[in-house]
């Protein structure tokens, strides 16, 4: 029998929370000791109303499920986008980033994140699987608005880096905002539990272990842009220090 860990410092869970379900030992119980949206974000409401009727309330916006989880509509963005590359001619190259256009496409630095290629599929499906599992969690820690900052800035750091480190190639995918979401989790939570494939680990050893693999593998001919990712997580990390040191205020 395995005994549930919790989600904050990865000792024996013995409690969860009513709000977000998350197994918490009793030092991170408290909604504000988990990073919990339940108490800020209606999770009582939701309770006490169920969350189809609480969707048809005043508090329901425009992206109805999406309200408070901009993670999940950067997936669904993410995902259309790749359908509109494969049916929309021209719609990659007007998007994706070229070190040597940079400067008259500045918005590419942005865009380029919402491609992926079309000759590997497994590019989109790496990249959402690992988006879904950490995308949320920092979305929940640090709120909707610090997240997409995050997100993005990430991202176009990493196509900055890719244009100064690796000037060959175009460029295109979310890696790089997605190093930057792993950087920040691990500088703010760096003991929370997690699995290498199989593997089970913290936070911050696995966010070392891509770094290191990243680093020895620039330059090699893998059509990887493993300098974009180092750039990515670097911001990241700089991102999760600068909101830890502004908690301890």
């Amino acid at each position: 029998m395995i005994r549930p860990r919790c989600t904050v410092c990865g000792r024996p869970a013995l409690y969860r929370c009513k709000y977000c379900g998350d197994s918490l030992c009793g030092e991170h119980l408290p909604p504000d000791k988990h990073w919990c949206v339940g108490e800020r974000h209606g999770g009582a409401q939701i309770l006490r109303q169920g969350l189809f009727r609480y969707y048809l309330s005043s508090s329901w916006n425009l992206f109805g499920i999406f309200h408070h989880n901009c993670s999940y509509l950067l997936m669904f963005i993410i995902a259309l986008s790749f359908l509109l590359q494969l049916i929309i001619p021209g719609y990659t190259q007007l998007l994706i980033l070229n070190p040597h256009t940079m400067m008259e496409r500045p918005w590419t630095l942005v865009t380029h994140i919402f491609l992926h290629s079309t000759l590997r599929p497994d590019h989109l499906l790496i990249n959402l699987l690992v988006f879904f599992f950490f995308a949320p969690v920092l979305e929940r820690r640090v709120g909707s608005t610090k997240f997409l900052l995050v997100f993005f800035l990430s991202g176009t750091f990493a196509g900055i880096g890719y244009c100064i480190g690796s000037p060959a190639y175009p460029a295109l995918g979310a890696s790089g905002a997605i190093f930057g979401i792993l950087g920040a989790l691990a500088m703010l939570m760096p003991r929370m539990r997690v699995y290498f494939i199989i593997f089970p680990m913290e936070m911050w050893m696995m966010v070392i272990l891509f770094a290191l693999y990243d680093f020895f593998m620039i330059g090699a001919p893998d059509m990887i842009a493993h300098t974009a990712h180092l750039s990515g997580l670097l911001f990241g990390l700089l991102a999760g220090w600068m909101e830890s040191r502004n908690e301890l205020r």
